[in-house]
C-alpha cells in the first residue's frame, strides 16, 4: 500500500470518527434544546411576549409554516383528482421522473461490521 494513501486513509478514519461523535452530541443537544424551546414558547405565548434579549442578540417568537413534501405519490394523487385518465397521469409522472437531474459523486462510506 502506498504510504501517502495509508496516511490519508488514517486521517480520513480519524476525522470520520470525530464527526460521528460530534453528530451524536449534536443530536442529544438538539433534543434537549427542542424540549426546552417548547416550554419557552408556551411561556412567551401565555404572556404575549414576542422578543427576548439574549446577550447581544434578540430571540423572537415566530410561527413557521411547514408544507408536505412534494413526493411522486402526492403529485400522482393530485393529478388523479384533476385528470380522469389514469394512463395520462402515469405518463406525466414517468415524464417528470425521466427529466430529473442526476449527479453522481464518489465518496467513502463507513458501515459497521
Amino acid at each position: 500500500m502506498n504510504e501517502e494513501f495509508e496516511q490519508n486513509f488514517k486521517k480520513w478514519a480519524l476525522l470520520d470518527a470525530k464527526i460521528r461523535s460530534a453528530n451524536a452530541d449534536l443530536k442529544t443537544w438538539r433534543s434537549e434544546r427542542d424540549a426546552v424551546e417548547t416550554k419557552v414558547c408556551e411561556y412567551m405565548k401565555a404572556r404575549g411576549s414576542k422578543n427576548i434579549k439574549a446577550g447581544d442578540s434578540v430571540v423572537s417568537l415566530c410561527e413557521e409554516t411547514t408544507y408536505q413534501s412534494l413526493t411522486y405519490g402526492y403529485v400522482e394523487k393530485c393529478l388523479g383528482e384533476i385528470i380522469a385518465d389514469a394512463e395520462h397521469v402515469k405518463h406525466i409522472l414517468n415524464y417528470l421522473k425521466s427529466k430529473r437531474e442526476i449527479t453522481k459523486t464518489s465518496g467513502l462510506r463507513r458501515t459497521s461490521s
